[in-house]
């Protein structure tokens, strides 16, 4: 179902946020106060406005409680994301993401009562850590407890030997699905035999799927 955001701040992140969505279908209206900015992204998005986010006054004339979201993707000027943040709830606004910079503008965001707030550089920054130390992981969701889905890609010497070869211990990691390029195998039988540029989907806890895929 085709929805509609936001995006206030158009820099790196904001700007990857707003085409990501529009590829994904969805209208976005792209908001910055630097004329270049807006301009460059006008033909990428449903609509760019030049505005200053932090004007009550300018915010209202967009009637943003009509969006599904608004994210607040302001660069490196915590006052002026407060800003914007405090006037997007004051406006009823249906939903107000943040990105928080520091723990301090977390802990504010939070008071002004955003309803997601997230640090994308923090993330990351675990993200890349993971894969450095993990370098067969290619990605992962982190569900809580300690408890992760990877996606690992395994080894050459794993290539044409069948899914049993693998000896997973179904009590500590499981295996949801095998990707090949844009085809997923979901709970493969025994005799799947491994391609080349397989990825295995795995769940399970930290500790036993580093155990695992370092055998891979």
């Amino acid at each position: 179902m085709k929805k509609q955001f936001a995006v206030m701040g158009l820099g790196g992140f904001g700007e990857s946020v707003a085409r990501e969505l529009m590829r994904l279908g969805h209208e976005v209206l792209g908001v910055d106060i630097d004329e270049n900015k807006a301009n460059q992204l006008a033909d990428h998005l449903t609509q760019t406005v030049i505005a200053d986010a932090t004007d009550d006054s300018a915010l209202k004339e967009m009637d943003l409680h009509r969006f599904d979201a608004t994210l607040v993707a302001i660069g490196e000027n915590i006052e002026a994301s407060i800003l914007c943040t405090m006037h997007l709830k004051s406006l009823h606004a249906k939903e107000v993401w943040v990105k928080a910079i520091t723990p301090t503008h977390h802990k504010i965001a939070e008071k002004l009562g955003a309803d997601r707030i997230f640090h994308p550089e923090y993330e990351m920054g675990l993200r890349v850590a993971q894969t450095m130390a993990h370098p067969n992981m290619l990605d992962y969701i982190a569900l809580g407890d300690n408890c992760f889905v990877i996606e690992v890609r395994p080894g050459e010497v794993l290539e044409d030997r069948p899914f049993s070869d693998l000896k997973i211990d179904p009590e500590k990691v499981r295996l949801l699905a095998i990707k090949h390029g844009n085809s997923v195998t979901f709970q493969p039988t025994p005799d799947y035999r491994l391609r080349r540029n397989d990825h295995l989907v795995l769940l399970g806890e930290e500790k036993a799927l580093r155990h695992f895929t370092e055998r891979l």
